[in-house]
């Protein structure tokens, strides 16, 4: 099981890390396609001609949801006075050549819609069905694609105003379900490390709860439509959905083992046999075996195959669990008296020990 997890990790980094190198790599290609085309159309503009670097997607494009690039081409939007022209060029040398009318219906601010908008914001350029996508090129700055975009806009029509998302960032304290969704993940995060910090459980069959943590995660990512529709902006929907996925992922498992330790009748003390490297094995059928390595030194003083009492909880969910607050007692005193013992020349305490990890 281990192993696996392991395995599809490594396969998930190595696409991951493959996706990046191709992504780059069409960058660099279709930046250099825009520096030729720059300077091939350079010699024909005038110093009239405002121009500015742009990404651009067709409809078609923007509309997939399953594509692995933000973008269809780079180019350049040319303000021709009258007009807008724009041309691109794409990744396989293809080229995109429209011109646009100067009028605020023809420029239309769409900002960030989503996924789809590759964590850039968008103008909607043309007129009824005949439109194209167009985005500052920020190169891989998405942060800045705002800012710029909207310049664009700015300065092609100085009198259009312009969408309350295109004027500043999203403001997340002011959104209310963005909030309360900040809010909810922190909480439980936080909720979750406290319980962990002071708990004395120790759930002695971790795997158990496996699925419970894979199942907090589409929970929480099932959340992005919701803030999208609630207007809040793709890139910060799409963060907010992971963060409470894994607050999910976290907090479900903790929640779980408390409630089963709180309906059950409590720690039940049953025999263990010590075996080698503070490992126990339960003398009857049931219980799993516990690991207790944390505390080896303490166990050093006890024979192999010597009979333990353990407090074992296990409530109606079936998860089975160390109460070690008897244990944890025990093992400090011991601890404590060792380092209290004085120390021979040239010679260690007993065991060699030193307070054990909480």
């Amino acid at each position: 099981m281990v192993q696996g997890l392991q395995i599809a990790q490594l396969v998930l980094f190595s696409v991951l890390l493959g996706i990046l190198v191709l992504g780059w790599r069409r960058e660099r290609r279709t930046k250099k396609l825009q520096d030729a085309l720059l300077n091939e159309l350079l010699a024909g503009l005038g110093p009239e001609h405002r121009w500015f670097r742009i990404n651009l997607a067709s409809q078609d494009f923007f509309a997939r949801r399953m594509r692995m690039f933000g973008f269809e081409a780079k180019g350049l939007l040319i303000d021709e006075g009258d007009g807008l022209r724009i041309v691109a060029v794409q990744a396989d040398g293809g080229r995109i050549d429209r011109r646009i009318p100067k009028t605020a219906g023809a420029v239309r601010w769409r900002g960030n819609v989503g996924l789809r908008s590759a964590n850039l914001h968008w103008l909607e350029m043309g007129v009824d069905h005949d439109t194209v996508m167009v985005s500052a090129d920020t190169g891989m700055n998405a942060i800045a694609s705002r800012e710029a975009t909207a310049d664009i806009i700015r300065t092609l029509l100085p009198q259009q105003p312009l969408d309350a998302s295109a004027l500043a960032d999203f403001a997340l304290e002011k959104h209310p379900l963005a909030l309360a969704v900040t809010v909810a993940a922190l909480g439980l995060l936080v909720a979750t490390l406290v319980d962990l910090a002071v708990t004395e459980h120790l759930l002695l069959q971790p795997r158990s709860l496996y699925w419970l943590a894979l199942l907090g995660v589409p929970v929480g990512l099932s959340f992005y439509p919701l803030l999208t529709r609630r207007k809040v902006p793709g890139r910060e929907a799409w963060v907010l959905s992971i963060l409470l996925a894994g607050a999910l992922a976290i907090a479900v498992p903790a929640a779980t083992l408390r409630t089963d330790q709180w309906l059950s009748g409590g720690p039940v003390a049953m025999s263990y046999k010590l075996l080698d490297d503070a490992q126990l094995e339960p003398v009857q059928p049931g219980p799993p075996p516990v690991s207790l390595r944390n505390v080896r030194e303490y166990w050093k003083q006890f024979d192999v195959g010597s009979i333990h009492e353990l407090d074992i909880v296990r409530g109606p969910l079936g998860l089975w669990q160390l109460d070690r607050s008897r244990l944890n007692s025990l093992t400090r005193d011991w601890y404590r008296r060792q380092d209290e013992q004085p120390k021979a020349a040239g010679s260690s305490p007993v065991g060699g020990a030193s307070a054990p990890p909480p």
